[in-house]
């Protein structure tokens, strides 16, 4: 993923992106939006590559938990947050009812 290097303090960052997946369990299609969150460390994503990255994941039949987990380790990697949330928000799924899926951590700098 691509980033753009900061030299100055930003206590957060929250970027939302719509997706759509289909699941690797029931082989249906479900959708919602994807919540990054975090406290950048002299780095942040850039935005339009995120939505690529997230493209690129989503083409994969998965479930919410691994694209939760994808997702999370990609930005970790990237950018070596402070912080960092990620929210899977089915909100419409052709196999159950909405879900809400997020892995957070806190890390050591």
């Amino acid at each position: 993923m691509k980033t753009i290097n900061i030299n100055f303090f930003v206590s957060g960052t929250k970027i939302t992106i719509p997706f759509k997946a289909i699941c690797s369990i029931v082989d249906k299609e479900f959708e919602g939006n994807i919540t990054i969150e975090y406290h950048p460390n002299k780095k942040v994503i850039e935005y339009v590559s995120a939505e690529k990255v997230i493209r690129e994941i989503t083409k994969e039949k998965l479930t919410a938990e691994e694209l939760a987990h994808k997702i999370f380790r990609v930005i970790e990697t990237s950018v070596s947050p402070k912080y960092l949330k990620v929210l899977i928000d089915v909100y419409k799924s052709k196999a159950h009812q909405p879900v809400q899926v997020w892995i957070e951590k806190e890390f050591k700098q």
